[in-house]
């Protein structure tokens, strides 16, 4: 699986600025194993634990994985981020996904997992973001290292709170 039509669909739509990039990685600690806490990383999976979660699956291999391509939709007459996840190794532990938001930014996320103790597992996250137009510049100023942070604790969080308890946390909590 090649992302570069993606990638090129996405410049072929972007007006030129100044190229900016951000990148940040946090460590989470995770309450279950790797291979509990993998299949909460897929699109389908990720709507059990987090919140406003809704992909619309375009297209998904036999049996999941690489390949699976799905879009998100913006209440904030955004255009749509269209996702691949372009990397599937469950024996390593290890999961990417690249999306684009036309005119505005090419996000990568990668996460790979190792085992911490008997049942924990730390995910190291890494989100990389590269602007594409003026709203993309915009989202790569805002992708402070505290930002990222409290993005991270957040996402942590309401995973824990799926894996210890099999339940998504109430909105607002």
């Amino acid at each position: 699986m090649t992302v570069v039509p993606l990638v090129t669909a996405a410049l072929a739509t972007a007006p030129p600025v100044a190229p900016e990039r951000v990148s940040h990685v946090y460590e989470q600690h995770l309450a279950a194993t790797p291979d509990r806490v993998l299949p909460l990383l897929t699109p389908l999976g990720e709507r059990a634990w987090a919140s406003g979660w809704e992909p619309d699956l375009r297209w998904e291999p036999q049996g999941g994985g690489a390949g699976t391509l799905f879009v998100t939709r913006h209440h904030t007459g955004h255009p749509d981020t269209v996702w691949l996840l372009d990397t599937w190794e469950p024996g390593a532990g290890h999961v990417h996904y690249l999306h684009v938001t036309p005119g505005s930014d090419v996000t990568e996320i990668d996460i790979r997992l190792r085992p911490e103790g008997k049942d924990r597992t730390v995910a190291t996250v890494r989100y990389t973001w590269t602007a594409l137009g003026e709203p993309g510049v915009a989202l790569v100023r805002s992708k402070t290292p505290e930002s990222y942070r409290r993005f991270m604790q957040e996402w942590e969080r309401e995973l824990n709170h799926y894996l210890t308890t099999g339940k998504k946390l109430p909105e607002g909590s």
